[in-house]
């Protein structure tokens, strides 16, 4: 008898996590099974294991967001049958400077210069990420998001060093009554080491890639390049998308090979 072997993801069919993973077991039979938001994710996939067709392996695969830290080495890291990916978002697998420049050819912002545009990209917020990465690595116990903004993909009109520090301790002030872990010291001294870390040299070797919010990415790329449509890009991407790439992707098909 076949096992039955289910991958479970963030987003609806047609998302980009349910599209590439997709096209990562695209010869395997597993089912993928979208289940929206990563909020409440363990009580639906609960929900879909209690049914008629529970699976005989299941794992759940998702971004690795602000939630935990960058690996050392480009690899999964698991939590029972929770797997997160390497790079911070799923859109961060199709940013690519290489295929922007293919996607790009004869479009009216191609120019010899868009290689610098997309370096110049991320060089514009990088205050905004090292404030959402110390965020993220302080907001344990007590979750006091990881955003000055409403939601990713929407970007403060000041970028600058001073405005997102000072900000994004805000955060933290508002939750004081709930936790005495963090204060300015320790918040200053995490986020000068993000600030450190994503220096040019950083970014102009396109680790960027691997830390940024893809959406937040792309609203600052589209604000250098008007005209660009995220939308046409992503979808050129996905058609043109090689997981075969990424080394925590070629970990997570051998998993799921593995275990059918």
């Amino acid at each position: 008898m076949n096992r039955i072997v289910k991958i479970y993801c963030e987003g609806k069919a047609g998302s980009s996590d349910f599209d590439l993973i997709s096209k990562i077991i695209h010869d395997l039979n597993v089912t993928i099974s979208p289940i929206g938001g990563k909020k409440g994710a363990k009580s639906a996939i609960q929900v879909h294991e209690n049914g008629t067709s529970k699976s005989d392996f299941k794992l759940f695969f998702r971004d690795r967001d602000f939630d935990i830290p960058v690996p050392s080495s480009e690899k999964l890291t698991s939590d029972t049958y929770v797997y997160f990916s390497y790079r911070t978002t799923i859109e961060n697998y199709l940013i690519d400077i290489n295929t922007a420049k293919e996607y790009s050819k004869d479009k009216s912002w191609d120019s010899k210069s868009l290689e610098s545009i997309f370096i110049d990209a991320a060089k514009e917020i990088r205050y905004f990420q090292a404030m959402r990465h110390t965020l993220g690595k302080l907001r344990t116990p007590t979750d006091f998001g990881t955003n000055i903004m409403e939601k990713s993909g929407i970007l403060p009109e000041d970028l600058s060093e001073e405005f997102c520090k000072n900000e994004g301790y805000k955060k933290i002030e508002q939750s004081l009554d709930k936790t005495q872990t963090w204060n300015r010291k320790n918040y200053d001294l995490e986020f000068n080491q993000f600030v450190k870390l994503f220096s040019d040299e950083f970014i102009e070797s396109q680790h960027f890639l691997v830390y940024f919010q893809g959406k937040d990415y792309m609203k600052s790329l589209c604000k250098l390049l008007p005209g660009f449509s995220p939308k046409d890009y992503y979808k050129y991407a996905k058609a043109n998308f090689d997981y075969t790439k990424f080394r925590d992707l070629v970990e997570l098909r051998n998993i799921v090979s593995n275990n059918m």
